[in-house]
C-alpha cells in the first residue's frame, strides 16, 4: 500500500508530513532556523563540569542547557574525562523544557583537523525529509510538493519518478488534509473512525488517554468493548507516534468481562505496539481496563510545539507559499510574538522578492498561543487580495 508525504518548505521553515494510505497523519516534522533539530547531530563540546555522583558529566554543546552524558558511554581510548577537555558526543535526546539534551560519546566521527570553534555542530542532524522516510521504513512512498521550486531539493532524498507536483493532480487533496489534520492534533478530543473518541490530557508526571464510546452508534452489539477497545488501540499507537508521546502514558480502554478477553486484547495490543520505533514497554492491561505504556522521550510532543510562536509563523508561512500570486498588500493579524517573528522573516524587501506583493503585519494582544487555530487571522484577506 502506497504512503504520500508532503513536503513544504520556504527559506526559514520546512515541514513533511507522512500520510499512511487511508489518508491519516503518521508523522510530521519540522526543521526551522529558529530551532534547529539536534537529535542524533555530533557535537564537539567541551566538558562543563563531572558529577561523580551521577557518574555522569555536563557538557557545552551550545546550547542554553548543558547536556548530560554518562560516562559510561565514554570509550576508554578517550581517557579520563576532565573539566574543560573537549570531548565529541551524538546527542541521542534533545533539550525537552529544563532538561538538557542526553548525550552518548561512542561515536566514529573524527575531530576535524585545524581550528574549530568549541563548541559547534560537526554533523548537523538528519533533515525532516530524512525523518519521514525514516518512519516510512520499507514503505514504498510517493513524495508530494506544492510546486516545481522544490523538486531540486526533494531530488536529493528519493528518485525522480517518485516527485509528484500537486498542482497536477487537482484530486489529491494533501494540503486540505494537513490542514485539518494538524488542527485536529492540538486536542484534547481524537474522533475514532467507526466511531467512538480519544481524549489526552497532559501534565509533567504522565499522559491519560480516555476511551469516550458515547459516540459510537453501535453500543448494544455484542463485541461492542472489545471491538472499539480495537480500533482505539491502532489510534493510541498512531498518536504516540504522531504527537511523539514519551514517558508514562496510562489508557483507559473500555472495562472487558471476562479474563479471556483481557488477555486477547493484551495480546493483540501489544503486536499493535511491535511496530512502535521508540523503546518501549506496555503494561499488563488491569481488570478495569487501564493500562500503563512506557514511551522514551524524543523531545517535546507536538501538541506542544503546535502552540508555539515559531511554529505558528511558520504555518502562516507555508500557507502564504502555497499559492503562485498575490495582488494587492497582504494584511496578517497575530499574537505579537508570532508578528514579531513574521516581521523579522517577511520585511519590505523580502515580501517583495518571495511573495511579489507587501505584507502587513498586525498585533493583536487578544490573540494568543492557547488558541492558536486563531493566529492565523486574515487568511480570509488573503484569499480577497488574490
Amino acid at each position: 500500500m502506497m504512503y504520500d508525504m508532503l513536503y513544504e518548505s520556504c527559506i526559514w521553515h520546512s515541514r513533511v508530513a507522512l500520510f499512511d494510505p487511508e489518508g491519516r497523519l503518521v508523522s510530521v516534522h519540522y526543521d526551522d532556523v529558529l530551532r534547529p533539530f539536534l537529535d542524533d547531530a555530533v557535537v564537539l563540546g567541551r566538558v562543563r563540569s563531572i558529577s561523580k555522583g551521577l557518574d555522569a558529566a555536563f557538557v557545552d554543546i551550545g546550547h542554553s542547557l548543558d547536556g548530560f552524558l554518562p560516562l559510561k558511554t565514554v570509550p576508554k581510548e578517550v581517557g579520563k574525562v576532565v573539566e574543560g577537555q573537549e570531548i565529541m558526543v551524538r546527542i541521542t535526546r534533545a533539550p525537552i523544557g529544563e532538561k538538557g539534551a542526553k548525550l552518548d560519546a561512542r561515536v566514529l566521527t573524527r575531530r576535524p583537523e585545524g581550528a574549530v570553534h568549541v563548541p559547534s555542530i560537526i554533523t548537523p542532524a538528519p533533515a525532516a525529509i530524512s525523518r519521514s522516510l525514516r518512519d516510512a521504513g520499507d514503505k514504498p512512498v510517493r513524495v508530494w510538493i506544492v510546486d516545481n521550486r522544490f523538486r531540486q531539493e526533494v531530488a536529493h532524498y528519493v528518485r525522480e519518478e517518485n516527485i509528484f507536483e500537486l498542482s497536477k493532480y487537482p484530486d489529491m487533496e494533501l494540503l486540505e488534509k494537513i490542514d485539518e489534520q494538524l488542527d485536529q492534533a492540538g486536542g484534547p478530543e481524537f474522533v475514532l473512525p467507526g466511531g467512538g473518541a480519544l481524549h489526552i490530557e497532559m501534565t509533567k508526571a504522565l499522559t491519560s488517554i480516555d476511551v469516550d464510546s458515547s459516540r459510537t452508534p453501535d453500543g448494544s452489539s455484542k463485541n461492542f468493548r472489545y471491538d472499539l477497545n480495537k480500533r482505539a488501540a491502532h489510534e493510541v499507537f498512531r498518536l504516540c507516534t504522531l504527537l511523539e508521546l514519551g514517558g508514562s502514558i496510562l489508557v483507559d480502554f473500555l472495562n472487558l468481562s471476562s479474563e479471556r478477553e483481557r488477555l486477547d486484547f493484551q495480546a493483540y495490543l501489544d503486536e499493535v505496539f511491535t511496530y512502535d520505533m521508540i523503546e518501549h514497554e506496555v503494561m499488563p492491561i488491569s481488570r478495569s481496563g487501564l493500562v500503563e505504556i512506557v514511551r522514551q522521550r524524543v523531545g517535546e510532543n507536538l501538541m506542544t510545539r503546535l502552540k508555539w510562536p515559531m511554529y505558528v509563523a511558520g504555518d502562516i508561512l507555508l500557507k502564504l507559499w502555497r499559492a503562485p500570486s498575490y495582488r494587492g498588500k497582504i494584511r496578517i493579524d497575530a499574537n505579537p510574538d508570532v508578528a514579531k517573528i513574521l516581521r523579522e522573516r517577511l520585511t519590505h524587501d523580502q515580501a517583495l522578492a518571495y511573495l511579489g506583493v507587501e505584507v502587513d503585519v498586525r498585533e493583536r494582544n487578544e490573540l494568543n498561543t492557547e488558541n492558536w487555530d486563531k493566529l492565523y487571522t486574515r487568511l480570509d484577506e488573503i484569499k480577497e487580495n488574490q
